[in-house]
């Protein structure tokens, strides 16, 4: 499904919307830690930032999962696999500028629509809340931030999309997450948000162990009215 302007918009009428699903927090975080999590991204792993996979290309977890990582680097690294690991050299700045600077054709990319196997831990019982969304999700993963785990500010979709993003996170009280450099307020744990990801943003850890979900879907009408309405 390809998700027009107009009607992502209708949709997305603040950077969080929220939605009717709620996860409980402790239940969650006594059944995700019996699973692995894996360093994020192939640069600036001196921060601590993992990843535990729910929807991937495999259904199976393994350390060089293509999902755990950002898909421009993916992307990057596919037209340049000699930078995989290799620190920011000023060729290395020069090429990753360029090919940010292109214009992409979603069908020529690696996106998020690509990754459609649940693996096991989508499976777990606190999750049971979100039984109705599993058979839309797309690239799906429990992202696991120590102090000083950040995302720099970016964009993960453009218009027109081809799929919507749900975020939410454990303990919003141990981080921050801006739009536009304005920090959001009245984050309730576990509950599900709609995210605006075309608009810019960021977030950064001040405390261990924070959980967030990170949810990719297809923007289905009968399941976006049941959840937000």
């Amino acid at each position: 499904m390809i998700v027009t302007k107009e009607k992502y918009e209708e949709y997305h009428t603040k950077n969080l919307v929220p939605t009717k699903w709620k996860i409980d927090c402790q239940y969650f975080e006594e059944q995700i830690q019996v699973f692995p999590f894996y360093q994020w991204g192939d640069t600036h792993t001196e921060f601590p930032r993992f990843a535990c996979p729910l929807v991937n290309k495999t259904g199976t977890f393994h350390w060089d999962d293509q999902a755990l990582g950002p898909l421009d680097r993916l992307n990057f690294l596919k037209e340049y696999p000699h930078y995989h690991n290799q620190v920011w050299s000023d060729d290395h700045v020069e090429k990753w500028r360029e090919f940010m600077d292109r214009d992409h054709r979603m069908e020529d990319l690696v996106n998020e629509t690509h990754f459609t196997k649940k693996t096991i831990a989508c499976n777990i019982k606190s999750l049971d809340v979100i039984e109705e969304l599993k058979p839309y999700m797309y690239r799906s993963l429990i992202l696991k931030w120590d102090f000083l785990g950040h995302f720099k500010e970016h964009i993960d979709t453009w218009h027109p999309t081809h799929w919507f993003r749900l975020w939410g996170t454990t303990n919003p009280d141990g981080m921050v997450l801006r739009y536009n450099g304005k920090e959001e307020t009245d984050i309730e744990p576990g509950r599900l948000y709609l995210h605006d990801s075309i608009t810019p943003h960021e977030a950064v850890a001040y405390k261990d162990n924070v959980h967030q979900f990170f949810i990719a879907f297809e923007p289905n009408e009968q399941l976006l009215h049941s959840a937000l309405y």
